[in-house]
């Protein structure tokens, strides 16, 4: 036999036995799926999907990385900045990306000559490194809130140069700040963040030894089928949003317009309307653990009671203004110009505020700010009281001798997980570059205020700093429950306070503050997903560097094209099915009331004093349960989270409501009675069936966007018919009336 021959027979016998021995561990994965039963918080159901299979020596930054990581990175960008547009906000899922990338990886491994452009088989640990630096790229859209509110009710624009800089300042400062949390936010077993298995169960499937025939087909069929079913409620037959039978029993009833109509941006509660829209119902139903859905529920179910009484009880003088909306208001109900009370710096002129007065929310609205600033609060409590310890043990581990470099105890965080372990073979990644990562972005928005002349220098440090002290907060609660509270009022508020009377300075404390923690608990995710795939965490921080350098590009360039093709449809409170500007609009609103007013309507004594109260409230909230739990440890009390109960009583003030009440049908079907009483079926189907969901829906999504709805330059509207009515008629698409009530 030939010395070739011979070195190819070693090469086959060493794949074999390497299959051989990942069949084996596969096969173990699959024995603990059929027999592991997850609990209600969705604890050890990583066990179940993530295979302890491992080889360290297979390569990752690649060519097929750096090229589709590119290519996805601009995608990604692109579709993230257009769903900002939405009127149903979304995020890029990262399910789709992988989709992509997956087909792309798998094709470019057969035609590539092999070396240096083709190393060898496509890798799972290639696959995820692809999407985490695409899905870095696509988030940062928040940032530009700001570039859009200044452009639309301001008439100022950025340059490209300082806008790229600003998404990349709230994108850096909060990886830096990332990373040196990884021992509470990353490391953990108990922290798996939920909203991730999709993802995980998604790469497992992909590239497991033995194949999974039923998987495979249920991941394909949900893609394809919904890929297929999305054009039906998102362009030919918008009814199906949410089919509202009592609106189509009385479509001249504006009572039963608020309560049950919910298809269109501030329609309606939503209440009894079944969705067959995916994007619309999202996969929660699914992923989020059955204690977070059981608090969600509650809070829901609050918050369709709560809202119609104090409108109804005219609150606020509720009856004056719009059911649901997110603009300003006089006394009288018409819209305010708030250029009216701002000079020419675009501060308050104190004598035309005193000539035109001050503004007003809707109602429901108002009730929306108050309870998320009670759910900030409760959350902050709820981490204290629960895993307060925690924190401190990652706070003196970031300053002990013992760095990240090399590694960390699983005394000082907790049970850490296996695929901590399997990680822990390769370099981790130093505090120092975390650090460095962190100085550079902070000193990049130092510039960035100073250019402005906007937000005092000691305002921006005081941001920072909360941003900072909040991401393990938000990072531990997200990890555990799949919830973290909405931080952007609280800090909008708190900036209000220190600076008022400037609602750009508000922007830009908002923009440097709330926003931060959000990017960094999207990054933390992804530094999660890197660890349970195996890859290593300097290639991981490598990647997301790259995606957040070209999703910075990419946001820019896509925000200012639709500002200046759909301005009108923006400044719409109520947009259009294709395009709404809610997220704009509610982010200026509240610079206005918070930024410019704060003192005047929202402190004691003032319109709006309840808003302020609800930190003091929520504070106290998470109190009583901890208490109880500590005297009778077996009743459930730990089960309830008051910062998720109190976030979701407000849930349905804003945005498309139609969806809820099939999410939850789902929700008990899944997460309570298939994970319960069918563990295997669950254990093995349940997120790769959310994941190809989500990946068909996304990616009709995408095509109808550029093709159908605008965002390519040309709009084709389908024709009205039965499930798509005109809405001339008078009548929203699920047939509840547009009239307004009258008193």
């Amino acid at each position: 036999m030939s010395e070739g021959n011979d070195e190819k027979h070693l090469e086959e016998e060493k794949a074999l036995g390497e299959a051989v021995a990942s069949d084996a561990l596969d096969g173990v994965k699959d024995d603990i799926a059929e027999t592991l039963k997850v609990d209600a918080w969705g604890n050890d159901i990583i066990k179940a999907l993530v295979s302890s299979d491992d080889d360290p020596t297979e390569p990752v930054l690649t060519f097929r990385f750096w090229l589709l990581a590119t290519l996805l990175g601009c995608f990604s960008g692109s579709l993230g900045q257009l769903y900002t547009f939405k009127p149903q906000t979304v995020a890029v899922s990262s399910l789709m990306l992988a989709v992509f990338a997956y087909v792309a990886g798998m094709g470019l491994s057969k035609i590539l000559p092999h070396g240096i452009l083709n190393p060898g088989k496509f890798t799972k640990k290639e696959l995820a490194l692809i999407v985490i630096a695409a899905a870095t790229a696509g988030n940062g859209v928040t940032s530009t809130y700001i570039i859009g509110a200044k452009d639309l009710y301001f008439n100022q624009k950025f340059s490209y140069v300082d806008g790229i800089i600003l998404v990349l300042v709230t994108q850096f400062i909060g990886y830096g700040a990332v990373g040196l949390f990884r021992p509470v936010l990353v490391y953990p077993r108990r922290v798996f963040f939920p909203t991730a298995l999709a993802s995980v169960s998604l790469y497992e499937t992909l590239f497991a030894k033995t194949v999974n025939d039923n998987a495979f087909k249920i991941f394909w069929a949900a893609t394809g089928g919904l890929f297929v079913w999305t054009f039906m409620p998102q362009y030919l037959a918008p009814t199906l949003i949410g089919v509202s039978v009592l609106c189509l029993a009385n479509r001249d009833s504006p009572l039963f317009t608020q309560l049950f109509g919910g298809v269109n941006n501030n329609e309606g509660l939503g209440i009894l309307s079944i969705s067959f829209d995916w994007n619309n119902i999202t996969d929660a139903g699914l992923t989020y653990p059955w204690v977070t859905q059981l608090n969600q529920m509650a809070g829901m179910i609050g918050c369709v009671v709560v809202i119609p009484i104090l409108y109804y009880s005219n609150v606020w003088n509720a009856k004056k203004f719009p059911f649901m909306a997110q603009g300003l208001y006089t006394i009288n109900g018409t819209s305010y110009q708030q250029t009216k009370i701002l000079n020419a710096q675009n501060q308050l002129d104190e004598a035309a505020y005193a000539k035109y007065g001050q503004p007003y929310y809707s109602t429901s609205w108002a009730f929306n700010t108050m309870m998320q600033n009670m759910s900030v609060t409760a959350g902050l409590v709820h981490v204290a009281l629960w895993h307060g310890s925690d924190v401190v043990a990652a706070i003196k581990h970031i300053f002990s001798k013992r760095s990240a470099d090399a590694g960390v105890e699983s005394a000082a965080v907790g049970e850490v997980d296996d695929s901590f372990r399997l990680t822990s073979v390769h370099p981790e990644v130093p505090h120092w570059w975390y650090a460095t990562t962190m100085l550079v972005a902070f000193a990049l928005g130092f510039y960035i205020c100073l250019k402005d002349d906007t937000l005092p220098w000691w305002a921006y440090l005081v941001t920072v700093g909360i941003a900072v002290a909040f991401i393990p907060v938000s990072g531990l609660l997200s990890g555990i429950t799949g919830f973290s509270p909405p931080f952007k009022t609280f800090i909008q508020l708190l900036g209000g306070f220190l600076v008022p009377g400037r609602p750009i300075a508000n922007m830009y404390f908002t923009t440097l503050g709330a926003n931060t923690i959000a990017e960094a608990l999207a990054m933390t995710i992804d530094l999660k997903i890197g660890q349970y795939m195996k890859v290593a965490p300097r290639a991981v921080f490598v990647a997301q560097m790259f995606g957040g350098f070209v999703g910075a590009l990419i946001h820019y360039v896509i925000n200012q094209i639709v500002l200046e093709s759909k301005r009108d449809i923006l400044l719409d409170p109520n947009g259009d099915n294709n395009w709404s500007g809610q997220n704009i609009i509610g982010f200026n609103t509240k610079a206005i009331t918070f930024g410019t007013l704060a003192p005047k309507i929202l402190a004691a004594g003032g319109t709006y004093a309840w808003l302020s109260y609800a930190f003091i409230l929520g504070a106290f909230l998470p109190v009583p349960f901890w208490l109880a739990h500590r005297f009778a440890p077996k009743a459930g009390f730990n089960m309830v989270n008051t910062a998720i109960l109190s976030w979701y009583f407000c849930i349905f003030t804003v945005g498309v409501n139609s969806g809820w009440v099939t999410r939850n049908i789902l929700g008990f079907t899944f997460q309570f009675y298939l994970r319960k009483y069918r563990p295997a079926w669950f254990n093995k189907y349940n997120y790769i069936l959310a994941a190809g969901l989500n990946a068909g829906t996304q990616l009709a999504v995408f095509v109808m966007s550029f093709a159908l709805q605008g965002a390519g330059g040309v709009t084709v509207n389908p024709p009205f018919w039965a499930l798509n009515p005109d809405p001339k008629t008078g009548v929203f698409s699920d047939y509840c009336t547009k009239k307004k009530p009258t008193f």
